[in-house]
């Protein structure tokens, strides 16, 4: 771990242009695009709660990343599983940052009734397969050939990580 001061707090209105920034520059990388603009940001913020929350992460007062967790299938059988999305600032990537986050919510699953993390992740994005696999998920089942974007084709993986 770096000698990064982290923090997480529950994020707020405006902490919308520097997620989607975070977002954008994120799916840069990638080569599927999302179409999310600042609108859908609000949006997530706004439909966030206690059980399915969306996190800043911070160092020194500035937004470093962030994360969601959010309703997987919507079953009441299913409420332990939460959909995670993690994204961090490519500055701050490599320092630690993604796993921090990572142990944060494990601390706090518990007592929000989670058990259970599942990741949808791009086959063509190595970065975050290896970051996920690296701590402590395990490929569930990859959907082929699902993404389609800008006439690229690609797999859809499920990564998977039991936390109790």
């Amino acid at each position: 771990m770096s000698a990064l001061s982290l923090s997480v707090r529950p994020a707020s209105i405006e902490d919308a242009p520097m997620i989607l920034s975070i977002f954008l520059e994120s799916e840069a990388q990638a080569d599927v695009k999302g179409g999310i603009n600042l609108i859908s940001v609000m949006e997530w913020i706004e439909n966030a709660t206690e059980q399915h929350p969306l996190w800043v992460q911070e160092s020194a007062g500035q937004i470093v990343g962030w994360c969601s967790l959010e309703r997987f299938y919507g079953l009441p059988a299913l409420d332990g599983a939460v959909e995670i999305a993690l994204y961090i600032a490519a500055a701050y990537q490599r320092q630690g940052c993604g796993h921090w986050l990572l142990n944060h919510i494990a601390q706090q699953a518990a007592q929000m009734g989670i058990h259970t993390l599942v990741a949808y992740i791009l086959g063509s994005n190595q970065k975050s397969n290896h970051f996920f696999m690296k701590n402590g998920f395990q490929e569930w089942g990859c959907l082929p050939n699902v993404v389609r974007s800008a006439g690229l084709k690609g797999d859809l993986k499920l990564l998977g990580r039991q936390l109790s």
